[in-house]
């Protein structure tokens, strides 16, 4: 390997910076993999090619986990003055600071993207008139989004120091059953009790599915899990026409009476954090998108989003232009 302390970047590639970031965020080469959506060995290969092709090396093993060398973070420092560089607009000489001009693009799961922002979407077009908004839902909040979105909601703080970030809101989480689900097998009255029903289990990269293993423990009774899926849509339609029970966020009950909250309470909390890069800040797009996101989550008027639990049977449902009942309207069954 190149010990040169004058070592050789001319072959650095995008991917290379990527892969490197993620290494020095995530501190875990199955961390990483989860981030690229490989597997561990693919990983480690690609480090391996990218030290052999740059003749460097640029990660150890340390305790608690992976580290950059030396020769990493300047891999690193490389790649953003990359990042600044192509930033730059030529043709009028001032800095293009989107990721895809005349397009502001916002980055969140999709259960809040659905069920929470979209409702709202038309306010934020009011404030942006000649621009596309985009839209994107991702299922691993902990990938880097920094190339991919504008603004993104996340619930994993990010530690880069060009990023500015700030809490967005606390989601908290109930187990909510429909009025079918109890005319058939009751109300769970305990966590314990929750063995004897049927569970609607959301799991994915950005979801903490070890939770119920934490609630109940790893030896789950046959039948426990009648559906399991990665969408929050899929999970709360699921719940509303009675497949089974499900921790949903609490902002369910402004949207829809399809399903209530029931006993016991999970007392779970996840907090949401805003994050956008900070050479962005300038921008009105920018500016204007991170405005209409505070006033979405605004916890004056949406107590499901303080810090502290609220019960969300004192919840009022919204009747105005983000109210989305029909689409869990529940008949009568048979």
């Amino acid at each position: 390997m190149n010990t040169d302390q004058q070592a050789d970047f001319t072959d650095l590639q995008w991917e290379d910076v990527r892969l490197f970031r993620a290494i020095r965020r995530l501190g875990s080469m199955r961390k990483v993999a989860t981030d690229h959506g490989v597997v561990v060995n693919t990983i480690r290969r690609r480090i391996e090619r990218v030290e052999t092709r740059l003749g460097l090396h640029l990660i150890r093993r340390s305790a608690n986990g992976i580290v950059l060398t030396e020769e990493g973070e300047k891999l690193l420092r490389i790649g953003q003055a990359m990042s600044d560089a192509v930033e730059w607009d030529a043709s009028d000489g001032t800095k293009d600071v989107l990721v895809r001009p005349g397009q502001i693009t916002i980055a969140c799961t999709e259960g809040i993207g659905t069920l929470w922002l979209t409702p709202r979407m038309s306010r934020l077009q009011v404030a942006l008139p000649d621009m596309t908004i985009g839209l994107d839902f991702d299922y691993n909040l902990a990938r880097d989004r920094t190339h991919e979105a504008d603004v993104w909601l996340t619930y994993e703080q990010p530690a880069e120091a060009d990023l500015i970030t700030a809490k967005l809101a606390t989601i908290h989480f109930a187990v909510y059953a429909s009025k079918s689900y109890i005319q058939r097998h009751g109300i769970p009255s305990t966590v314990d009790s929750l063995k004897n029903h049927r569970i609607v289990e959301h799991i994915g990269p950005g979801v903490r599915s070890e939770q119920l293993d934490f609630l109940i423990g790893t030896e789950r009774p046959q039948g426990l899990i009648a559906m399991r899926t990665n969408s929050s849509l899929s999970q709360l339609w699921s719940v509303a026409q009675g497949v089974g029970i499900g921790a949903l966020p609490t902002f369910v009950s402004e949207i829809t009476n399809a399903a209530a909250p029931v006993p016991p309470e999970l007392r779970i909390r996840r907090e949401l954090w805003l994050v956008y890069r900070s050479k962005a800040k300038p921008s009105q797009a920018i500016l204007a998108t991170v405005r209409w996101l505070r006033e979405c989550f605004d916890h004056g008027i949406h107590p499901c989003f303080a810090d502290t639990y609220i019960d969300p049977n004192s919840f009022r449902r919204d009747s105005g232009e983000t109210n989305i009942m029909n689409i869990f309207q529940i008949h009568s069954r048979r």
